[in-house]
């Protein structure tokens, strides 16, 4: 028996993790298509407010275009769809980084029995933190066999940072440079341009490639943390050296129960 996403000879982690993406594909594909009827709603309800009680003495024309803003407590379109954009990519994210550490753990297991003595293991962690550093989760997948620290996974990582602690804010030229995207900067208005101080472009199309790029490293890095699970062969033949390097490297603890 060998590693099958279509049999689901999977691990337990990438199961969990292929559930959390594909909430984010439906939350992205949802919120899109509920909020266009929503937002159409609510601009023919302030077009139709308005015209009651329409005065041409009195009114320009355009009131309803306040009315509208004010329903919706000055969230645009624009703006709701970028927020929900940036949601996801924050959350698939970190749904990567959850699963390259739960995997660990599944693929070591928790405890083992040396010299009659049974002992604990679990990844290294700074003090004062539950779950290992990014440096520790990419030497471990390393030793298991796979490159988790792509191209690809280090802009990702970036952009996730961008959008979670500086809201998405291009602060200096080096990041419109960093996260420039001509695909990203196209809409069916014409071309929209970023600049230093307006927030990074995001877009349906861009969020998906990011996802994408994200599930290729997972499912490189699953076959071979399947086998070292699952596999009685392989466990056999690759878990104590495994678990020694790992040791050597400094990604776990093991410690004596």
């Amino acid at each position: 028996m060998t590693w099958s996403e279509d049999d689901g000879t999977v691990s337990r982690t990438f199961d969990d993790w292929k559930w959390n993406e594909r909430e984010n594909r439906a939350f992205l594909r949802l919120s899109a298509q509920w909020s266009e009827g929503a937002y159409k709603q609510a601009w023919e309800e302030a077009e139709n407010s308005f015209s009651a009680h329409f005065d041409p003495h009195r009114h320009y024309g355009d009131e309803h275009v306040d009315i509208f803003d004010d329903s919706v407590d000055g969230l645009w379109p624009h703006s709701y769809a970028w927020i929900t954009e940036a949601s996801v990519v924050r959350n698939a994210v970190t749904a990567f980084e959850v699963y390259l550490e739960k995997a660990l753990l599944e693929a070591l297991g928790s405890s083992f029995t040396m010299e009659g003595k049974k002992h604990s293991i679990r990844l290294a962690a700074p003090r004062g933190f539950e779950s290992p550093g990014w440096k520790t989760l990419v030497t471990a997948h390393k030793i298991l066999g796979s490159d988790v620290e792509t191209g690809d996974v280090r802009w990702a990582r970036e952009l996730r940072h961008l959008l979670t602690h500086q809201n998405g804010e291009l602060r200096s030229e080096d990041a419109l440079a960093r996260f420039h995207d001509p695909d990203a900067e196209h809409d069916q208005d014409g071309i929209i341009r970023p600049y230093v101080g307006g927030k990074v472009l995001l877009g349906v199309p861009r969020v998906l490639q990011i996802l994408e790029s994200l599930a290729a490293v997972v499912r490189k890095a699953d076959p071979l943390v399947w086998a070292l699970c699952w596999s009685p062969a392989e466990r056999r033949a690759r878990w104590s050296n495994v678990l020694r390097e790992l040791h050597k490297q400094k990604c776990i603890v093991v410690e004596p129960v």
